[in-house]
């Protein structure tokens, strides 16, 4: 061969060597990779066993506390009047003076108005001279009554004859006593008129509403104006059943609240009885609360139809136990976490609702702690952890 030809055999053998490797690397690489992972995979630690824990839910509790004291009911009521009456003047006339005005304040036997009291006054003169005309003629009757008995005592032969009434004028006599009293009894009606010619004030009032004026003709039995009675002030207040059951009627302490602006005057009251109907809407009981001296304050008075609070303390609290609203369960049921951190479930009463806890009796101790909480999937015996905040 000559120089040439040694040179190209030379180059094909080179392209050949590559084309080996080509192929022969990745064949190493992949079975190195292998080796190692198979190393690593025989290298490695089985992972320890461990057996899980049921810690159980969170869940908040508090504590069954018994309940003392005396069961506090807080409701509300309307004001109505103690007394009020419409004025009704018993004479008839025009009026002379009123001092009847809306709003104004009157103590008993003020004067309110007072009619014209000229024809009463004439017509009590009148009987005035009734009553002595009577009198007279009673006096005469008696002086003829006796004549008649002393002549009838001079008769001859009077023993035995029986003498009439009217020969003694003793029917005359009750007559003319009878005529003296109707016109004195007349006398005396027309003086009560010029009486009631002032017309005063049956209580301690206050004027609602009138319409009379100086001059205006005013009829006997024509209302002329409303009086409010001040000295009282009842408060109608509807309680349910359950309320009703703690209200000791006898010795209930009770308080009066009315609501004015920043200001929360009070007055103290006094249960007097339970009505005889329901209230229409709640069919609730009602009861009466009697207020005394409803204007003490200066700014604030107890009116009608006024809504105002009302707390009554009511009867002792005695063996029952009290547990917040939460921890009611379908109204008859609360639930416990027992000192094994498991749910227990008791059977209970509800004795009393207030506001912020309601009274039970049951399957409760004192100290125990009721679940406040939702618990998901309650179930008796279910593990629970106490929420600590």
């Amino acid at each position: 061969m000559n120089d040439d030809g040694q040179w190209v055999e030379t180059e094909a053998a080179d392209d050949k060597g590559v084309a080996r490797l080509k192929w022969l690397l990745p064949v190493v690489i992949i079975a190195g990779g292998i080796a190692v992972m198979g190393g690593m995979i025989l290298a490695k630690k089985a992972p320890e066993r461990t057996v899980a824990v049921e810690r159980g839910q969170f869940v908040e509790t508090a504590p069954v506390v018994r309940a003392e004291g005396r069961a506090h009911i807080v409701t509300h009521g309307t004001v109505t009047p103690f007394r009020q009456m419409g004025l009704v003047p018993r004479v008839s006339g025009y009026v002379e003076t009123d001092n009847l005005e809306p709003g104004r304040f009157f103590a008993k036997d003020a004067v309110l108005f007072t009619l014209d009291t000229e024809d009463y006054r004439l017509a009590a003169v009148k009987a005035q001279a009734q009553v002595v005309q009577a009198e007279l003629f009673l006096e005469e009757i008696r002086s003829k009554a006796a004549s008649a008995r002393l002549e009838w005592a001079r008769m001859p032969g009077r023993e035995a004859m029986t003498p009439s009434p009217l020969l003694l004028y003793e029917p005359q006599m009750a007559a003319a006593e009878a005529q003296l009293q109707g016109v004195r009894a007349d006398l005396t009606a027309r003086r009560l008129d010029i009486r009631r010619c002032t017309v005063t004030a049956p209580f301690d009032c206050r004027v609602l509403a009138e319409t009379l004026a100086p001059g205006q003709f005013v009829s006997q039995g024509m209302t002329v104006a409303s009086l409010l009675g001040t000295g009282h002030m009842d408060v109608v207040v509807p309680v349910t059943a359950e309320e009703l059951a703690w209200v000791a009627m006898d010795r209930a302490e009770v308080v009066v609240r009315a609501r004015s602006g920043g200001d929360s005057p009070t007055w103290k009251g006094r249960l007097v009885r339970r009505l005889a109907d329901v209230d229409a809407d709640g069919r609730m009981a009602k009861l009466l609360i009697r207020v005394a001296d409803p204007y003490a304050h200066d700014a604030h008075f107890l009116m009608p139809h006024m809504y105002v609070a009302v707390d009554i303390l009511g009867r002792e609290m005695a063996n029952a136990l009290a547990v917040p609203f939460e921890a009611l369960v379908d109204g008859a049921q609360v639930y416990v976490l027992s000192p094994e951190k498991t749910l227990d479930v008791r059977e209970v009463t509800v004795v009393r609702r207030q506001r912020e806890q309601v009274l039970v009796s049951g399957e409760l101790s004192e100290g125990e702690r009721v679940i406040t909480s939702g618990v998901a999937g309650a179930a008796p015996g279910m593990r629970l952890r106490q929420w600590e905040p």
